[in-house]
């Protein structure tokens, strides 16, 4: 009896120990990102699209929320083209180096 608990304890600290290394792996593999926020005369743009892409190929992309606050995470460090894309139209292009400008706020023209 007394050995059972004993081996359901051990298999219950394994599990806890697994299951915090996955998350911790899964913090150091999102460790470099982009975030920031997408403005328009110095209001929020809600509802646009930020999209990173490396070398023509798409790495990541986050809708901005009403505040018009980004977060794209699970990048490699290096350099990025990110676009601000609103409805069809392109509003914003430009270039951003990660981690070093791991933030980058966006103030996009009116067309």
């Amino acid at each position: 009896m007394k050995g059972r608990l004993i081996l359901k304890a051990a298999l219950g600290g394994c599990l806890l120990v697994a299951l915090l290394s996955t998350s911790l792996a899964a913090r150091v593999a999102d460790g470099v990102y982009v975030k920031g926020a997408v403005t328009r005369s110095g209001r929020p743009v809600p509802s646009a699209w930020v999209i990173l892409t490396q070398n023509g190929s798409e790495k990541g992309r986050s809708l901005t929320g009403d505040d018009g606050k980004y977060y794209v995470g699970g990048l490699d460090a290096g350099d990025y083209e990110i676009a601000v894309r609103q409805g069809a139209h392109n509003v914003f292009a430009g270039r951003v180096r990660l981690p070093q400008e791991s933030v980058y706020n966006v103030d996009v023209a009116r067309r």
